[in-house]
């Protein structure tokens, strides 16, 4: 249990780091709307600048205009030798307030939760739907926003490397290193982040973070002008 917990940490820095500014200064609509081609309309296309570090902080950004938009996250941990699934998450967000997230073999098993607006669903291990009060998302994206903070402070000497292709999407490609504190333990790692020429989002991020004798590794793909629903859960 004690390694699963420690893989829970890493994970949750990740997903702040994927989402950046997604649940942060701007609310979008929360309408009960499907993928409407809504990010081809920001799309712009990209040239990195001579400041790599604020190349990747707009590219997460810009997942602001982003909706809708699918985030796809493999994970997997080692501790002291042991092999660790991290399990497989999938965030689909309608809207900032609107998301539908499903984690398998994760570190509680398999979860579920439906955002929409202040009203939180949640599901475990395929049990009964449990509704959050608004005061209780409240207080989670106050940690999120935390989260987002010590992250941007976390991410150091990002560099451009050159192009690349993801998914047949011609890509720019950064590296970057990220060193923090956690809960008074020394977390270190380094990253790569892939930023579309076209459209100027993330289409792809791996990272690698070590503390101690444990490591966690991260791939997450991002999909956009994809076809779905968040709705309410049937209770």
């Amino acid at each position: 249990m004690s390694s699963l917990r420690a893989l829970w940490v890493p994970l949750f820095l990740m997903l702040a780091l994927a989402i950046a500014c997604s649940l942060g200064r701007s609310k979008g609509p929360s309408g009960n709307s499907a993928a409407t081609g809504n990010s081809s309309s920001h799309a712009k296309a990209f040239t990195p600048s001579n400041d790599a570090r604020k190349d990747l902080r707009e590219a997460l950004e810009r997942l602001n205009t982003a909706y809708p938009y699918r985030l796809t996250e493999d994970s997997s941990g080692n501790a002291t030798g042991q092999e660790i699934s991290g399990g497989k998450r999938v965030v689909e967000f309608a809207a900032a307030d609107r998301s539908h997230a499903k984690w398998t073999n994760g570190p509680l098993g398999d979860t579920e939760v439906i955002t929409i607006g202040d009203k939180q669903y949640s599901k475990l291990n395929n049990g009964n739907w449990i509704v959050g009060s608004p005061a209780g998302l409240a207080q989670r994206q106050g940690m999120e926003k935390r989260m987002r903070e010590m992250m941007a402070s976390a991410v150091k000497d990002v560099k451009y490397i050159g192009t690349d292709t993801i998914n047949g999407l011609p890509c720019h490609e950064y590296t970057y290193t990220m060193d923090m504190d956690v809960s008074g333990q020394k977390w270190a790692g380094t990253g790569k982040a892939w930023i579309g020429s076209t459209d100027g989002l993330p289409h792809q991020l791996d990272s690698e973070m070590t503390v101690s004798s444990y490591k966690q590794k991260s791939h997450i793909t991002y999909e956009y002008n994809v076809d779905f629903k968040v709705e309410k859960p049937v209770m």
